[in-house]
């Protein structure tokens, strides 16, 4: 992973002075991550792990809120079709 040009479809990221910021971005639901954002976040950490460039990674929420947690119309509405 290169963190200067790592540029994640389902969060924000942001990378300065060997820190990494990574914005959930979905202010308007408070934030949820769906079955993909998790898979991308899992990713992304595997490859920190591996990259000596970064030393620290924040995690934030966009619009005041962290995260509401899995995005429910995403987890539960298949199961009420």
């Amino acid at each position: 992973m290169n963190p200067s040009t790592f540029a994640p479809e389902h969060f924000g990221w942001h990378y300065a002075d060997r820190v990494a910021t990574i914005t959930l971005n979905r202010p308007d639901r408070k934030n949820p991550l769906t079955f993909d954002s998790y898979a991308e976040l899992r990713d992304t950490f595997r490859d920190l792990v591996f990259t000596p460039e970064v030393k620290a990674v924040i995690v934030t929420g966009a619009g005041g809120n962290f995260s509401s947690g899995g995005d429910v119309h995403e987890i539960i509405g298949p199961l009420t079709e």
